[in-house]
């Protein structure tokens, strides 16, 4: 169970693949707004249902062998799904920190708090049991990367946020801060959806 599976394959590629486009829309602006929400959807509807493969480096076929049966607990069911769920989630919030959808606060607030709740569960149960760290140790790694940058958007000043991924749209700034400010006027609504739609 150390090789990776044609499962993991992908979700490797696929992990690179969104860091990278990460990169190129903090770099390079909103050209890459769609590129981003639509691999970033992908990956985390990937963890969402194949997380216990992931972790647990199995194929969905394995499942029709009794030897592959033994090898597997209760844990490395429940903690492989509920990893690739925390993580799922935890993804679809750095789309709303990057594109900056409304609920953007609430969204990234939430994933924070679970990502960091799961993870510090699944430390203690690391210390105390000692029976699965490899299992563990997959979930640290990603928990890692993805953590990282979640909490990167989520306390940098909303500001600075805005000056680095939209900096060459400062009436998308304005419209957004107004927006932030006055959320219930329909006028700075308005006016932030047209200057969304610019970007599509």
């Amino acid at each position: 169970m150390n090789n990776d599976t044609l499962v993991n394959k992908f979700e490797k590629a696929g992990m690179v693949t969104v860091i990278i486009i990460w990169l190129l829309r903090a770099i390079i602006g909103p050209m890459f707004n769609f590129t981003l929400l639509l691999t970033t959807t992908l990956l985390a509807i990937y963890y969402l249902w194949f997380g216990f493969f992931i972790f647990n480096k199995m194929q969905p076929l394995d499942l029709l062998y009794q030897h592959k049966h033994r090898q597997i607990s209760r844990f490395h069911i429940g903690a492989g799904i509920a990893m690739g769920v925390v993580l799922s989630y935890s993804l679809i919030a750095i789309t709303f920190g990057f594109l900056f959808f409304p609920g953007i606060q609430a969204a990234m607030l939430s994933a924070a708090g679970l990502l960091l709740l799961f993870t510090i569960y699944v430390l203690a149960y690391d210390l105390v049991k000692k029976r699965h760290q490899i299992l563990c140790r997959r979930f640290y790694q990603r928990a890692a990367i993805i953590g990282a940058i979640l909490f990167a958007l989520l306390f940098t000043p909303l500001e600075t946020r805005l000056s680095i991924l939209f900096r060459d749209h400062p009436d998308f700034q304005e419209a957004y801060l107004e927006y932030r400010e006055n959320p219930d006027d329909e006028e700075a609504l308005e006016r932030l959806r047209e200057e969304r739609s610019k970007f599509r």
